[in-house]
């Protein structure tokens, strides 16, 4: 082992350590909500606590990192379907990969205050707002895609959808498909408009539902740099 090399293995075992963090929190947020502890969060990850602590000053940090990745995972999406050859195609990734990002996460809705939801869903704004307008309009420029919807109307749809997620059945993926199908269908062109606009303020459904108001859970971004 070279000096060089060491640094560049501790780096890379921090960031291991920091994400089985950010994963057990998940799991134990789901299940518990803000009840649960960093050093529980530590245990079920396999991390030393004083790993975590320096990570982490506390669960309310853990809490918002998890909800800043799944942010960044929301705008992957949103960057690779705005980049699909097939313009309908796209917007069909962008919908069901969307929508199960937002189911699966849908038990960790008690984790966020408004307050500290809305930081993050600002900053969603401002990265996504950009994609989801070339994801209609390239859609639109090609005839697949009803000439009166606005990129604001995904947000909505996304937040009708993820309410079917709430829904008792037997088989959710396929109820979940009937409504995906149904609205998909809405979106072709059709001779009847659409009345009024896309509301200004509607982009909750672009994050998971962890991030809908719930329990106290102060405290900022933790440190990317920070290494076990």
């Amino acid at each position: 082992m070279t000096a060089a090399s060491a640094p560049r293995r501790l780096r890379a075992d921090a960031a291991r350590n920091r994400q089985a963090l950010i994963d057990a929190a998940e799991r134990l947020f789901a299940a518990r909500g803000l009840a649960v502890t960093l050093d529980e969060i530590a245990a079920a990850a396999g991390v030393n606590v004083a790993t975590a602590y320096r990570h982490f000053a506390n669960k309310h940090e853990l809490a918002h990192a998890f909800l800043e990745q799944k942010i960044d995972q929301a705008v992957a999406i949103a960057q690779e379907a705005a980049s699909a050859e097939d313009p309908w195609q796209g917007l069909v990734q962008f919908i069901t990969r969307s929508l199960e990002l937002i189911v699966a996460n849908r038990d960790l809705h008690d984790v966020f205050t408004p307050g500290h939801k809305r930081e993050s869903l600002d900053r969603l704004d401002q990265r996504i707002d950009p994609l989801l307008t070339r994801l209609v309009t390239r859609a639109q420029a090609t005839g697949a895609l009803r000439e009166d919807l606005e990129p604001g109307d995904l947000s909505v749809i996304l937040a009708m959808l993820g309410a079917v997620g709430d829904i008792p059945a037997e088989n959710q993926e396929l109820l979940l498909r009937r409504y995906v199908t149904l609205l998909l269908c809405a979106l072709r062109p059709a001779p009847v408009p659409l009345p009024g606009g896309a509301p200004a303020q509607a982009r909750q459904a672009h994050a998971p539902r962890s991030g809908a108001p719930g329990r106290r859970a102060d405290g900022a971004q933790a440190s990317d740099t920070v290494e076990s």
